[in-house]
């Protein structure tokens, strides 16, 4: 009788829940099924019918720089089988994100601002709270995995596969509600129970890629199976559908849940399993300054991404000798990855200009989040607290501008010169290294841009300051598939990143270069200039 008043309330919680996040859900869930509708429409013109079309297959599925960008391609004569290739892992990854996003956005978010405690002060249970945001977050996964299996089954027949194309996306976005549920249980803050998660997924995103990089013979490919992010194409939807490999998933998500529940038993309201040690009686000389807090609570994000950057480079580095060579037998194809690759004639130019494209944006994400802790800061209202004493409102809010400027632009140089380490060993020499560490820095007004948009909105329009994460959102769109898809080229433009020089394929133009970073600037300091006038709150 006591498990089952754990839950009480609970349909009520889930209603609340849905009401608070349904704009998140609704854009979520619209983009990825997008995203999977239009690869199908494309197909058509990207691998047009022919008997090259056998040769492309074989290319594709044998080289390992497109296995560990792409996961591993089955069937590439069918629109279905090419969908699930080029954007399914990508599809499902980013489910995976929303689903542990969304879960702990409506458990340890909550329970940080207070709103959950003053909810337990009704008949609610001690489980219904995470039981409501787990329920709320599953039905999202399913409601995805119906849409893109309807909109396939129309598009891409036959219905099976597009049945085990939804269900397998839908499923490895199930996992990660799970693994939402863990991290909101792990840590006292919403910001660390993030991390745990997005980690969780960054490690299975490189697992994956390291195994399908690998060689058929290679030990290293069986890896491919601790990777929930591999599942749904180990599926093989549209290539002999293996139904049994979906339990896999499901099994693996519910497992994580019931840990979730577990663990939540053992741990207080507003802490986490993992207390947090009690600090020094004296606080270090740092720690003075606004800056020196600012740097101390980003630290942990810092590291991670640090790490996460670092492996990035030199995994996708290593793969880059073999991408000259591919796809010679498949002009089509290789005209597609030269235009994702601006153009370049050359697909070793092509390789290094995709991959700083793809690299420039993430950093993008790190330098918004990095702000993001501004507005976080006036929420749960330390701001308030800080801006109290002698901090002044400009030198609080440059202790989270700077780092969010600096530390993508460091991590962009380092990242671009750490892609063309194996053409250096290789007798390339360290110039080939200087020359993309300031390919990538030629990019990096695009992130200042970003960033100078969000300190502005932030500085006269905080309710508006999400726009700076829709700007990345659509980049991220326009690197990843902007091509394949043919969109008309002024929509392509429509990035901070498209004006810039895309070296080495163009010649170095500072024009841009300096108008954007003006641009930014200019943002920034009038961002600043807002924070210091409106009220805070």
């Amino acid at each position: 009788m006591a498990g089952a008043m754990t839950l009480e309330g609970l349909p009520l919680l889930a209603k609340l829940a849905v009401r608070r996040n349904w704009l998140f859900w609704t854009i979520w869930i619209f983009v990825l099924w997008l995203t999977t509708v239009a690869t199908v429409a494309a197909y058509e013109r990207v691998v047009p019918p022919g008997a090259n079309v056998q040769v492309t297959m074989a290319a594709l599925g044998g080289n390992p720089t497109m296995r560990a960008m792409l996961g591993p391609p089955f069937d590439l004569l069918t629109a279905g089988g090419f969908t699930m290739w080029r954007v399914g892992t990508f599809v499902a990854a980013a489910a995976a994100a929303m689903a542990a996003l969304g879960v702990i956005r409506a458990t340890r978010a909550e329970e940080e601002d207070g709103r959950i405690e003053m909810l337990r002060a009704g008949a609610i249970g001690r489980h219904a709270p995470l039981a409501a945001a787990i329920s709320v977050a599953s039905a999202a996964c399913l409601l995805l995995a119906v849409l893109i299996a309807v909109a396939m089954a129309k598009t891409a027949p036959p219905a099976f596969g597009a049945l085990v194309t939804g269900l397998g996306i839908g499923l490895v976005a199930f996992v990660f509600v799970g693994v939402g549920a863990v991290a909101a249980q792990l840590s006292e803050s919403a910001r660390a129970a993030r991390g745990v998660a997005l980690g969780a997924l960054g490690t299975a995103y490189l697992v994956r890629a390291v195994a399908d990089g690998s060689s058929e013979s290679s030990p290293l490919r069986s890896l491919n199976w601790l990777s929930p992010l591999d599942w749904a194409a180990l599926a093989r939807p549209y290539a002999g559908e293996r139904l049994w490999v979906l339990a896999l998933p499901l099994l693996l998500g519910l497992v994580l849940i019931r840990v979730a529940f577990v663990l939540e038993d053992r741990r207080d309201h507003g802490a986490g399993v993992r207390s947090s040690r009690p600090g020094p009686a004296t606080a270090a000389a740092g720690l003075s300054s606004a800056r020196g807090l600012a740097m101390r609570l980003q630290r942990g994000t810092l590291i991670g991404w640090t790490v996460g950057i670092v492996v990035f480079g030199l995994a996708l580095g290593s793969l880059s000798d073999s991408f000259g060579t591919m796809l010679q037998d498949t002009p089509d194809l290789a005209e597609m990855f030269k235009r994702m690759g601006g153009g370049a004639q050359v697909m070793r130019d092509a390789f290094y200009t995709a991959m700083i494209g793809i690299l420039v944006v993430v950093l993008a994400m790190l330098g918004v989040s990095l702000l993001g802790r501004l507005r976080r800061e006036e929420e749960v209202g330390h701001a308030e607290a800080l801006l109290a004493t002698s901090i002044s409102r400009k030198e609080f809010a440059l202790s989270y501008l700077v780092p969010a400027v600096v530390a993508p632009t460091v991590l962009c140089a380092v990242a671009g010169g750490l892609l063309a380490v194996t053409e250096a060993l290789g007798g390339g020499g360290a110039g080939v290294v200087v020359e993309m560490a300031g390919a990538a820095l030629a990019m990096t007004p695009g992130i200042w841009l970003v960033v100078g948009l969000a300190m502005m909105l932030h500085g006269w329009a905080p309710r508006w300051v999400g726009l700076g994460w829709a700007v990345v959102g659509w980049s991220l769109f326009v690197v990843w598939i902007g091509e394949i898809l043919n969109l008309p080229s002024w929509l392509l433009k429509l990035t901070p990143f498209a004006g810039l020089p895309r070296l080495p394929v163009d010649s170095m133009n500072w024009t841009p270069v300096l108008v954007e970073t003006v641009v930014a600037v200019a943002l920034m300091v009038i961002g600043v200039v807002g924070y210091r006038r409106r009220d805070i709150g």
